[in-house]
């Protein structure tokens, strides 16, 4: 049998890797295109001697990120012998504009018009003869996830030859234009990709404008053939070649596809998208689901496991039992406090919120795994172009309310450079679970009744980004058009328990050893320096306000003391957040001494916290420097990698922390006077002229502002 190599190509979410897995089987390897960082995924098919080159997704070949320019210069080079375009056939309309794109290139073409299990179910019928007839290139219906008409794609892969006729989708008027801009391209360049590179072209693609520069014949041809699209077709050359090939799909859809039931599930989806995404409405309804949850997980539910865990797991019978075991082992007093203030006591702490962030994330879970959340990132995305980012960017935000590591690595997908920087700068704006446990104890102890505030906390974050997107955009360094985002909304369906189960766990099981690992040692560290110091009579343990902690907390203290938490607790607590925001809850259950003295008093650590806070005003502005600020040291070295430069890390640090700082000053000296908690002060004067120059800085007239270019696509049910 002849050795061939594939080029395997699909729009993102149609089942390309699912069938390059069943294809392929564990015979693949991981490299790297040459001169990027993009993976290079290749697999043989053993018993047909085959390459199988998975080429990454994409939904048009106008290139906009690293990952298009790969997958379009490979089928433009003759480094293979067959193109597999795997379609979906769920979403044929939206799948075949790419298609039609690859058949002018003349290669050898066959069609895995994949998902055609789940056809029944949403009601389609697909007549995969006419379709084919239609193209003219072979079509074979498949199903990758269960291996149905596998056999049959190989086989027709092993006939695959070029079509003699190539469907053309344009009027013969556009096609003598290709063919005369083509003719001034050169020898060198094959009849297929000269066509391409013309409508290239004419669609003002970056990569061949900058080729063909010093042409000056070629682009006199190509801006007067603009204006002759734009005349006799009434459009831009951008807009009118993707349209065409929509027309033409809409043309044959009727003759290819029709629907063979009532879709029930499709038109329920649908009728439920008309009011979640709704202009006015979708907000709304995304701030009131993040209240439900965090309603019965914060304030009902959870907060009853919660307050078990604290008051009698931690503070009865794991107190009690290491004063039981450490009194039979005549452990001294050093040791005691050790294990009941510094163990027990912080990691306790940030241990006894684990009930309510099981309910959270169970119901995180749900939200997720029945497809809302994806319409969130659709809704943000009309949202998010306002400030010069895309619904793409939220992907991103969305994983980074799980952990913000393989969030900001997840941005290496936004292709647009400064599009990527802003979002890696504002990823962690929204709550990760490693901040939850910090929300958690100051809702608990200074807003209880006040179930609104973890809304309000959320929204907050989505302003932060929305404000940090508009003033970035305004500096001559993010000038960059955005890029265009293409999504897929799958119909809803209810999440498997198992899968709900599983992600809870998962996610609950890395916050428990976390706690266990680095925030068990970061209070063994607080302990030992809250407890020790130099004295007249030597090293020895001292009054934790006498202590070396308390020193160097009162030192820094005076930076926060016009955000309303001068003390020097509140200061350590921020510095060791710095190194994990779960250190916060641990360190402050450490500093006011929750295990013994507090204990003692039977009060908690909300009775603690509100001793020392002077205000709630002064406890939320504590909350907002903690969440805005930046995120964990894990987090900034996985940001340092994906900037690739020092100067920019430095910058987006920079930003974090004083925005920040000035959001908490804000918030507690403008806030405060408002609410009559914060008597009016120099502080006062200076929140007033930070939010005169934020203000300015959002309003400012943007004078380099540029037209945004966005290519035509479209979804369908």
């Amino acid at each position: 049998m002849t050795e061939k190599t594939i080029a395997l190509i699909g729009n993102q979410n149609c089942g390309k890797t699912t069938l390059f897995n069943a294809l392929t089987g564990a015979n693949q390897y991981v490299g790297n295109w040459p001169g990027v960082t993009v993976d290079q995924v290749i697999g043989k098919i053993s018993k047909r001697d085959w390459d199988v080159v998975d080429l990454p997704g994409l939904y048009s070949l106008s290139p906009y990120s690293a990952e298009e320019i790969v997958s379009r210069n490979f089928l433009l080079s003759n480094d293979y012998d067959v193109v597999l375009n795997v379609v979906d056939a769920t979403h044929l309309e939206r799948s075949l504009s790419l298609t039609l794109e690859i058949l002018p290139m003349g290669r050898p073409m066959v069609i895995a018009l994949n998902m055609t299990d789940l056809l029944k179910e949403k009601g389609i019928s697909i007549d995969a003869g006419k379709l084919s007839e239609k193209l003219g290139v072979t079509v074979v219906p498949i199903s990758a996830s269960n291996g149905h008409g596998l056999e049959q794609l190989l086989d027709a892969i092993d006939k695959a030859k070029a079509s003699d006729k190539v469907t053309s989708v344009y009027p013969q008027a556009v096609v003598d234009m290709l063919s005369e801009i083509g003719g001034l391209l050169g020898d060198n360049t094959n009849s297929a990709e000269k066509t391409f590179i013309a409508t290239s072209l004419l669609q003002q693609d970056k990569v061949y404008l900058e080729e063909y520069r010093s042409s000056e014949k070629i682009l006199t041809e190509v801006v007067r053939d603009r204006a002759t699209i734009e005349r006799k077709y009434g459009t831009d050359a951008e807009a009118y070649f993707p349209q065409a090939r929509y027309n033409f799909i809409d043309k044959i859809m009727p003759e290819i596809s029709s629907r063979t039931g009532s879709g029930v599930k499709t038109q329920i989806s649908a009728k439920i998208d008309n009011i979640v995404t709704n202009k006015w409405l979708a907000l709304p309804i995304f701030a009131a689901i993040i209240y439900v949850i965090y309603y019965l997980a914060v304030t009902t539910v959870g907060t009853a496991a919660t307050d078990y865990a604290n008051d009698v797991v931690f503070g009865e019978w794991c107190t009690d039992g290491a004063n039981w075991l450490l009194d039979q082992a005549l452990a001294p007093d050093w040791l005691r406090s050790l294990v009941v203030d510094g163990i027990i006591g912080g990691v306790g702490a940030v241990l006894g919120f684990v009930p309510q962030m099981i309910v959270l994330f169970f119901l995180l879970s749900i939200v997720e795994q029945c497809g809302y959340m994806t319409r969130v990132a659709f809704v943000l995305d009309r949202i998010f172009r306002r400030f010069g980012l895309s619904g793409r960017s939220f992907i991103p935000i969305l994983i980074a309310t799980g952990c913000a590591v393989p969030a900001l690595m997840s941005t290496k997908s936004i292709d647009n450079v400064n599009e990527q920087r802003i979002t890696l700068i504002t990823t962690s704006f929204l709550p990760c679970s490693a901040k939850l446990p910090i929300m958690t104890m100051i809702f608990l102890s200074f807003f209880p009744e006040q179930t609104w505030i973890a809304p309000a906390v959320y929204l907050l974050g989505i302003f932060s980004i929305a404000v940090t997107g508009i003033i970035l955009k305004k500096s001559s360094a993010f000038k960059e058009d955005v890029s265009p985002f293409v999504m897929e909304l799958p119909d809803y369906h209810l999440p498997r328990a198992l899968n709900v189960v599983r992600t809870t766990y998962e996610r609950c099981k890395a916050f428990i050893i976390k706690a266990g690992t680095i925030i068990f040692g970061t209070v063994v560290v607080i302990w030992f320096f809250s407890n020790f110091n130099f004295t007249s009579e030597g090293f020895r343990m001292v009054d934790v306000s006498e202590s070396m902690l308390s020193s160097f907390g009162s030192l820094i203290a005076f930076i926060f003391v016009p955000l309303g938490f001068g003390f020097w607790q509140a200061a350590v607590a921020v510095i060791t957040g710095l190194l994990a925001k779960e250190n916060v809850v641990g360190t402050m259950a450490v500093l006011l001494g929750l295990a013994s003295d507090v204990a003692e008093d039977d009060q908690g650590l909300s009775a603690a916290l509100q001793g020392v806070f002077p205000t709630s005003v002064a406890a939320f502005a504590f909350l907002a420097f903690n969440l805005w600020s930046t995120p964990c040291v894990a987090a900034l070295g996985a940001m340092k990698r994906q900037f690739g430069s020092g100067r920019w890390f430095g910058f987006s640090v920079c930003y974090m922390l004083c925005y920040a700082y000035c959001l908490s000053l804000v918030i507690y000296q403008i806030g405060g006077l408002i609410l009559g908690q914060v008597p009016f002060g120099p502080f006062t004067v200076v929140a007033f002229i930070v939010l005169a120059v934020f203000l300015y800085l959002l309003f400012r007239k943007d004078s380099g502002k540029k037209s945004s270019l966005r290519i035509a696509a479209r979804t369908s049910n």
